[in-house]
């Protein structure tokens, strides 16, 4: 069986293994509050978000299977071009989608967009479950 707690630290280090930006270009939120946000450039925010639990198996005690969401938010300027971006997300898809190790899974993401008058976002959702 997997704690939860194993699996962010699991998905926390699989992220800072990645190589398509710079890692002092990804905001770890749920681990440090010192980051500045670049003023060029693209630049990506980590974060897991809360849980669903249910029951997958019953033999001496229930088998409780987590499944839970790993957000990639990536940022770009307005009118810097969407290419570099979409590229990206792109590689994002293809190192997140479907990795496992131990009783973690990664599951097919989605991606969500939005602007406001700062940047221009993509949300890549990744759903994941453990046990």
């Amino acid at each position: 069986m997997m704690t939860l707690t194993q699996a962010h630290t699991a998905l926390i280090e699989r992220v800072s293994q990645f190589t398509g930006i710079d890692q002092e270009r990804i905001q770890y939120t749920q681990i440090s509050n010192d980051f500045m946000v670049p003023q060029t450039g693209l630049w990506c925010a980590v974060d897991i978000l809360g849980s669903q639990s249910v029951i997958s198996g019953l033999a001496d005690q229930p088998l409780t299977r987590r499944i839970s969401m790993l957000q990639i938010t990536c940022y770009a300027r307005p009118n810097t071009g969407l290419i570099a971006l979409n590229t990206l997300v792109d590689d994002w898809l293809v190192y997140l989608e479907y990795y496992q190790v131990d009783a973690l899974e990664c599951l097919n993401a989605d991606v969500l967009q939005g602007e406001n008058t700062d940047f221009i976002v993509r949300y890549i959702q990744v759903p994941f479950r453990v046990n």
